[in-house]
């Protein structure tokens, strides 16, 4: 089948771009002719080596450095363009001969959007796949939800590990796996005599407790090959202080490695497969409804993980990948961690064998056979 991924959220690098490039791959593996969709005047960051149909409409709009008043005009200018990105992506359907459509990262102000487009009675099968629907969102995805039934082209997809809906799960709806984010051309990598624990991804002040894992880098009695490779990318100017303090305070610790840039492209994939371990130290709520790109990431990679019982809690329950760490007790933290890095080379081989039984669970070609309706996940 031509296969379209209709990208309307941004031109530039991030999680977005980075799951069409999945999609993309993974499309192509099954046999598919993948395409994409973007508003006019969009310009990619990467070529992908597919063709790329502008759509009528009007330009992406951006809410950087958009506060108040003013993110409310632009929200409302976005769902005036989507609505027009909805209606020449209909035609160009046609028009280019294509069998489906997909909108990779959708949320219920899509379905609200197309309530009112020409896409809405598509000729062609159009998926919105969902990352996620935490509880406060239910409600209004709900809603938008039953406003499809009847319009049998509208396929509505939920990437999740869980059922959140229960008796509520719509006709219309379907719950599929996550697939792992690891590009072919970076999944391999060699056994080393080193012990590299990497933390990679957006620093936020006080959520991660960053410094409970550098204490034990700067202070605890640790083999020779142990190394911490940590990435500081603040998001905020309250973050940045904090994380310039961070690093300032254990800058003299050879044992670790900072990274204060961001990791676009080719590099974060490159440093993923760089470290022996990903620690995934997320407690925050939302990771319970909402599946964690980079613990998709270091599976696809076949790392090892060091995470918590709130993230994506269902993985670790089906697959021993890794150890889970109490992130409210410090000294239990600690010591976790401790036995984890005695204990690594003698478990390193078990920890394969059930990264290996978890790529082929979350598998590219199983969530593209999951979302054209070839299998059912959940």
């Amino acid at each position: 089948m031509k296969v379209a991924i209709l990208e309307t959220v941004k031109a530039k690098a991030g999680f977005e771009l980075e799951f069409d490039k999945i999609i993309i791959e993974a499309l192509r593996k099954a046999g598919h002719e993948p395409v994409m969709m973007v508003p006019e005047k969009t310009e990619l960051d990467r070529d992908f080596g597919v063709p790329v149909y502008e759509l009528a409409g009007g330009a992406i709009v951006s809410y950087d450095r958009v506060h108040g008043l003013k993110k409310l005009i632009y929200s409302l200018k976005r769902e005036y363009r989507r609505i027009k990105w909805f209606d020449s992506a209909a035609q160009t359907a046609v028009r280019e001969g294509i069998d489906a459509i997909l909108l990779t990262t959708a949320t219920y102000r899509y379905l609200r959007s197309l309530q009112r487009s020409k896409l809405l009675k598509s000729s062609v099968p159009v998926y919105f796949i969902f990352l996620g629907v935490n509880p406060q969102e239910k409600p209004k995805f709900l809603r938008y939800a039953r406003k499809c039934l009847g319009h049998e082209k509208i396929k509505l997809c939920v990437t999740t590990l869980r059922d959140d809906f229960g008796s509520e799960k719509l006709p219309n709806l379907r719950l599929i796996q996550p697939p792992v984010m690891m590009p072919e051309a970076f999944v391999s990598s060699e056994d080393t005599e080193t012990l590299k624990i990497g933390f990679f991804g957006h620093y936020r002040k006080g959520e991660k407790k960053m410094e409970w894992l550098l204490d034990i880098a700067a202070h605890e009695q640790l083999p020779p090959g142990v190394r911490f490779i940590v990435q500081l990318a603040p998001t905020t100017a309250e973050d940045e202080m904090e994380a310039r303090q961070i690093a300032a305070k254990y800058s003299g610790c050879e044992r670790i490695e900072f990274i204060k840039r961001k990791l676009l492209q080719d590099d974060w994939y490159k440093m993923i497969r760089s470290v022996d371990v990903v620690y995934l130290p997320y407690t925050a709520e939302r990771y319970i409804y909402n599946w964690s790109a980079i613990y998709f990431t270091a599976i696809g990679a076949g790392k090892p993980v060091i995470t918590t019982r709130v993230l994506n809690p269902e993985v670790m329950e089906r697959f021993h990948i890794g150890e889970i760490v109490d992130m409210d007790d410090a000294g239990r933290f600690k010591e976790q961690m401790l036995d984890f890095i005695a204990d690594f080379e003698s478990r390193k081989s078990a920890y394969k064998e059930e990264l290996a039984k978890a790529n082929a669970e979350y598998a590219k070609e199983k969530f593209i056979g999951n979302l054209l309706g070839q299998t059912k996940s959940l």
